[in-house]
């Protein structure tokens, strides 16, 4: 017996997901920029307790609140995997990001490297 209609199922889900991927974007923002262990204690310790929170959570829907499990479970593993490569992407830019920051422009390089060749050709 199902206690909503799919189109609650589909939204439960979809909100499921977009909760989790916001407190990940949260704790990823607090985490960036500490040191290597607190880094990975706050990125692995949120992976954790956000993946027994959501397999609760999905438990409860699926098997206590007995939702449309075909639309919810379709929803829920789509928009987990968009989701999922959206945190990645975050990540990924957001290290490219520090990266670049850390670094010297490369057209500053590339002076420099010109600058000494001249003086190499100037002064033999």
């Amino acid at each position: 017996m199902e206690s909503a209609g799919p189109l609650a199922a589909v939204l439960t889900a979809l909100g499921i997901c977009v909760i989790n991927t916001a407190l990940g974007w949260v704790v990823s923002r607090l985490a960036f920029g500490k040191d290597l262990n607190v880094f990975l204690a706050m990125i692995f310790g949120s992976l954790g307790l956000r993946a027994i929170i959501v397999m609760v959570s999905a438990w409860y829907c699926l098997s206590v609140i007995s939702m449309h499990q075909v639309a919810f479970s379709l929803t829920f593993a789509i928009s987990c995997f968009v989701f999922l490569l959206a945190e990645i992407f975050f990540f990924h830019r957001s290290y490219e990001n520090a990266k670049r920051q850390s670094r010297r422009p490369v057209t500053d390089l590339l002076k420099k490297k010109t600058s000494d060749l001249m003086l190499v050709l100037v002064h033999p």
